[in-house]
């Protein structure tokens, strides 16, 4: 005889709640998963903003501290906050600039000097509004001829400077430059190559234009430039706000700001 053998197997509730364990874990998994997924984007964020901001410092810093003395101003106007500077191409000393009147041309010690289109001189700047409006202190460089360990500076038209360096120093420059914050979309430029304005343009019109970062805002007054004075130098006061605007999977607005001084050596 037989024997019956008897199959056993699972019930339809043990399969459900089976199911819904299972429904359980996956879901707990999942949030865990998401979780770390999310806090690595922030943190990648974190550092992409940490990074910009550190460059754009060091970047703005090391340009300002080799700008001409004297030149450099700072303002905003609709939203854009600008510091400006003209930039130094080189410099050296002259040996027979008379000390009165118009001049075509001056002797000058070598190092190396030579000629570029729309280069110019300076000498004995001592703040933007003289800088920036010409005459008196800035001319027009026609060519630069070397002799020796001398080289002749020939101006573009007799020029008068109002004043002469102790130290009879001079400096070739080329072409102001900018950088500006525009809080609209959060884009900090570089402007190079356009016109000598008597008022500082926000931003400057003409010339080249670089991005060099996005995401930041203005943290109150951007740029803020302080003059030197007998006991100090000149200081520029750099302060914004780092903040991802198009926002990341996590959903992070978080912003951190940044402040930084920069001490400028005013010596004409």
């Amino acid at each position: 005889m037989r024997k019956i053998s008897r199959q056993k197997g699972f019930t339809l509730i043990e399969l459900i709640i089976v199911i819904i364990l299972i429904g359980i874990l996956a879901v707990s998994f999942t949030n865990i998963t998401s979780t770390a997924v999310f806090s690595y984007i922030d943190a990648k964020d974190r550092n992409r903003l940490s990074q910009s901001g550190k460059w754009l410092m060091e970047r703005v810093s090391r340009e300002v501290r080799e700008a001409l003395p004297q030149s450099i101003r700072s303002g905003n106007s609709i939203n854009v906050h600008c510091v400006e500077f003209m930039n130094i191409v080189n410099a050296s000393s002259y040996l027979n600039l008379p000390a009165t009147g118009a001049v075509s041309s001056f002797d000058a010690v070598g190092f190396d000097l030579s000629f570029s289109a729309g280069l110019l001189v300076a000498v004995m700047p001592i703040d933007p509004t003289t800088t920036y409006t010409v005459a008196g202190t800035l001319g027009n460089v026609a060519s630069i001829v070397p002799s020796g360990s001398q080289s002749t500076i020939n101006l573009s038209a007799p020029t008068t400077f109002d004043r002469r360096s102790p130290q009879d120093r001079f400096y070739l420059l080329d072409t102001p430059v900018s950088y500006c914050l525009n809080d609209n979309n959060g884009e900090v430029n570089r402007y190079t190559g356009y016109a000598i304005t008597a008022a500082q343009v926000f931003p400057p019109a003409g010339g080249t234009t670089e991005l060099m970062g996005e995401d930041f805002s203005a943290n109150g007054t951007v740029f803020n430039y302080q003059p030197g004075t007998l006991s100090r130098a000149g200081i520029l006061q750099i302060n914004f706000r780092l903040q991802n605007r198009d926002r990341n999977l996590a959903g992070n607005d978080e912003s951190f700001e940044i402040f930084h001084e920069v001490h400028v050596r005013n010596v004409p």
